[in-house]
């Protein structure tokens, strides 16, 4: 099947949110960028007004589910990280890979709020007890996504020789939805997730783990 790929951009400038709610920001002096898609053609506006202003701010650029390196990259430089765009999974997923203050600059709200401590805690929790049940593990299902931007290979077969060096079982699974419904046939004690770190958080009958955290059991 084609996939058609259309590029959309939110329009409406996200200035006034930043200059309405700039103190909530005001005590960082490096403020690194970063957002989805549809909000990127923003970022160097948003520079330009914290630059007015005084602050270093460092273009990171697009964040996806599955890769958050462009947050990662620019780490060392900032104070802390300016998200430009909605929701709790991408802030939060750099929040706790960085361990650096994450604020939010919602346009639909009209907002910046900073990611609580609380909810780190909470996906810190979630974690720990995903983990303790992956140790107990002795087969494996490696997930593998054919999805465009998701689709890592050599990632699974990394999963794969890393459980069996540990003298545990485990197997290829590749498909387009990986959804709980699908896999729900097939025997194993602990799911391998290669492709959007979101898909651990779905309600699969046995736990799930993602690929990197194959080096904490």
């Amino acid at each position: 099947m084609k996939v058609l790929h259309i590029s959309c951009t939110y329009e409406k400038s996200v200035l006034p949110v930043l200059e309405g709610n700039f103190s909530v920001i005001e005590e960082f002096n490096r403020i690194g960028l970063i957002s989805t898609a549809q909000h990127l053609n923003q970022l160097n506006d948003v520079k330009r007004i914290l630059e007015s202003r005084g602050k270093k701010a460092v273009i990171g650029g697009q964040v996806l589910g599955c890769n958050q390196s462009n947050a990662l990259n620019i780490g060392p430089k900032v104070d802390a990280f300016l998200f430009i765009g909605s929701g709790l999974f991408h802030p939060l997923g750099i929040a706790v890979k960085t361990g650096k203050p994450v604020y939010t600059l919602n346009p639909y709200s009209s907002s910046i709020e900073r990611i609580p401590d609380s909810e780190k805690e909470r996906w810190f929790k979630r974690q720990k007890g995903r983990l303790m049940k992956a140790i107990e593990a002795e087969t494996f299902g490696v997930l593998v996504s054919v999805k465009a931007g998701q689709y890592d290979l050599e990632k699974a077969l990394q999963a794969c020789k890393k459980i069996k060096s540990k003298g545990k079982k485990a197997f290829l699974f590749s498909g387009e939805e990986l959804s709980p419904n699908n896999l729900l046939p097939f025997k194993v004690d602990c799911w391998v997730n290669t492709a959007c770190p979101r898909l651990a958080d779905d309600k699969f009958e046995k736990t799930v783990i993602n690929a990197e955290e194959l080096d904490l059991i």
